[in-house]
Parts: C-alpha cells; structure tokens; sequence
C-alpha cells in the first residue's frame, strides 16, 4: 500500500514544512486543513510517494492550495522532475 507526505512551501518565508506520512492523499490533505495560519500562505505542496524501504521517495504531483483543498498542478510534470532529481527506478 502506498504512503504519502508533502512538502509545503510559502510565499512570504523560505523553507517548507513537512507532513507525517498518511496511507491517502486525502489525509495528508486533512492534515494541512488543521493548520491554523498556513493556508492563506502557502506557494507549493509537492506531494511525494514513499517507495521501498531505504529509498528516497519519489514525486507523486505538485499541488496548489485552492479553496482548502489540493488541486494537481497538471503543468508540472512528477515523472520529468523525479528524472532530473535521479530519482527514478
């Protein structure tokens, strides 16, 4: 069974935050609605999938924050940007 966490990234500070790794999408999504300011700041979520155990995670999709919700950033290809990072199969 896959699992995922996110990486989010802010418009008004460098850095990101990090989720804990949630079996769905849609709970990683619950998980950033709690967040009580970030909402509103937020740049980028970058969505990763977790592979095989001592691997890095691969990218699953960029994300915008729209509405209280995650919508997949359809301009951002994962799979190119998981080959430019070296971290495909």
């Amino acid at each position: 069974m896959p699992r995922y966490s996110a990486q989010v990234y802010y418009n008004s500070r460098e850095g990101h935050s990090l989720t804990p790794i949630y079996p769905k999408i849609s709970l990683v999504e619950r998980y950033i609605q709690q967040w009580p300011d970030m909402t509103a700041d937020v740049a980028e979520i970058v969505v990763l999938k977790e592979r095989r155990r001592n691997q890095m995670p691969v990218i699953h999709g960029y994300y915008d924050w729209v509405d209280g919700k995650l919508k997949l950033d359809k301009s951002k290809p994962a799979f190119i940007h998981n080959v430019l990072y070296g971290l495909g199969d």
